[in-house]
């Protein structure tokens, strides 16, 4: 045995042994890992990355397939298009209202009805069942139904507001350019304030009782125990279901298509709509990615900001 063999102990030389087993079997784990997840990540370029670098590209070009099948490079072209294009400017300022309007209006009445549902009431369960019903309900099965609602000759709300003294022949709901938009705006809310009304009474239930008995022995009310302890805990939990409201409202397509088919006018041309017209109806490819690219990264905006959002208030 040589001398620097009797100067390193027993378990010394184990652990220099099975250092390299450790490595081995770490790397051998690391490759089965990357071996699992191989088909998700080729499904995940494939459907989604080339995609968009695709798209990409195609904003460098005017490919309008009604006037050529062939590409034309234009750079920046597109992007000055849109700078100047006043029906993108328009189906811009229609998105904002329409988003603004339909998750501020979900939020408040969801946590509403998340705050009478979540009380000791005989029918709690039974409303949260029956909150189901317009989540698992397509889209377009939901334009078409409110779409019927809305009718001037027969439909029910026209109905229900002639009860109240109402004109029903003046209530044009998805022919007016003053109702249209209002009229898709309703039907958004009531499809998923549902979700935002799940989503609060989870938070909800999950908030520490003992911080509430607390509060009322102290002789807090019940507004305050809302707004002073509720709230604050809820913030999270609020920004979460705002940006997941708020993504979901960006990308209306289907709604709107069956309701009014962005108009009357322009009325009720959302964004997605606008690029969905522009690529598949008019069919100016290189138009549509550019426009498409510029809702990508707007949207990239408004995440990254509502996600900076929650952490700040997690950390206090």
């Amino acid at each position: 045995m040589s001398h620097d063999d009797q100067t390193v102990s027993y378990p010394e030389r184990m652990t220099v042994k099975k250092r390299p087993r450790i490595r081995r079997r770490q790397l051998k784990e690391w490759r089965t890992g990357c071996l699992f997840l191989l088909p998700a990540v080729l499904f995940l370029i494939f459907t989604s990355l080339y995609p968009l670098s695709y798209a990409l590209y195609l904003t460098l070009f005017r490919w309008d397939l009604k006037i050529s099948p062939e590409r034309f490079f234009i750079g920046l072209d597109n992007f000055a298009y849109a700078a100047g294009d006043s029906q993108f400017h328009s189906s811009i300022w229609v998105t904002l209202t329409f988003v603004v309007v339909t998750v501020t209006v979900e939020v408040i009445l969801g946590m509403a009805i998340a705050l009478l549902v979540t009380r000791e009431i005989s029918y709690g369960r039974v409303a949260r069942s029956l909150l189901l019903i317009p989540m698992v309900m397509t889209p377009v099965v939901v334009g078409i139904l409110w779409r019927i609602l809305f009718n001037p000759d027969f439909g029910l709300v026209n109905y229900v507001l002639s009860l109240f003294g109402a004109d029903p022949t003046k209530l044009l709901w998805l022919g007016d350019p003053d109702l249209a938009l209002w009229a898709v705006m309703i039907t958004d809310i009531w499809e998923w304030t549902p979700f935002v009304v799940l989503v609060f009474v989870a938070g909800l239930t999950s908030l520490p009782v003992d911080t509430f008995k607390a509060a009322r022995i102290d002789g807090a009310s019940s507004w305050q125990i809302f707004w002073k302890i509720s709230l604050p805990l809820l913030k999270p939990v609020i920004l979460v279901t705002v940006l997941l409201r708020f993504l979901d409202a960006f990308k209306v397509v289907d709604t709107v298509y069956v309701m009014t088919y962005g108009g009357p006018g322009n009325t009720t041309k959302l964004l997605s709509f606008f690029i969905y017209e522009t690529g598949l109806k008019y069919f100016n490819i290189g138009y549509a990615s550019t426009v498409s690219w510029i809702f990508i990264v707007l949207m990239f905006a408004l995440t990254f900001y509502l996600i900076r959002e929650r952490q700040r208030s997690e950390q206090f």
